[in-house]
């Protein structure tokens, strides 16, 4: 029953997920609901869906065994791809004029994974953990207590990940630290 409750938590909040659900939240209180749409539309083709895409034919071909990417082998072979879309990403928002708060959280977050690279050989850190950690600084500085409720998430979404062996604790509580640090980082220099 753990196993399937860790499961849920799991998919349910995927990084893909969560970085979408924060994006709207935060999108909709500086825009109106047209432009809204249109800022999160442009940020689901050009980020989400096109992992969702690679991630869905590479485990069709049987180049993936999950979608979580939780294969050291695996994940290092996706970080190029996932950090061209965060380029790509962070070059539309530029052009879109969206407001500097978010180019730099977008900034951020891309040299968390850029870090996160170069230590691709000797730790798997846990993208998971280190995601909802980033976002929940980020509630917590732009939403106030609705962050403790981000923090409940974040702590779930770090066990179930261990629950389900997909990472150890080290590689886990080093994911999440490394995003609540940069979250904070991010809301100190913007």
């Amino acid at each position: 029953m753990l196993q399937v409750i860790a499961r849920i938590i799991s998919v349910v909040f995927h990084p893909l997920a969560v970085i979408m659900a924060f994006a709207m939240m935060y999108i909709t209180t500086i825009y109106d609901y047209e432009m809204a749409i249109l800022v999160m539309s442009l940020f689901g083709f050009i980020a989400v869906l096109p992992i969702v895409m690679y991630n869905c034919i590479q485990l069709v071909r049987g180049k993936i065994s999950n979608f979580d990417l939780s294969n050291q082998q695996e994940r290092n072979k996706s970080y190029p791809l996932l950090l061209l879309i965060l380029i790509v990403l962070v070059l539309s928002a530029m052009w879109m004029n969206v407001p500097i708060n978010l180019l730099l959280n977008l900034g951020i977050f891309a040299m968390m994974l850029v870090v996160f690279y170069f230590f691709r050989n000797y730790l798997k850190i846990s993208l998971h953990a280190s995601t909802s950690f980033f976002l929940t600084a980020l509630i917590i500085a732009d939403f106030g207590s609705l962050g403790l409720y981000a923090a409940l998430v974040s702590v779930l979404v770090a066990v179930s990940r261990v629950i389900l062996k997909r990472h150890t604790k080290m590689e886990v509580v080093i994911g999440g630290f490394s995003g609540l640090l940069l979250g904070f980082l991010s809301c100190i220099i913007r």
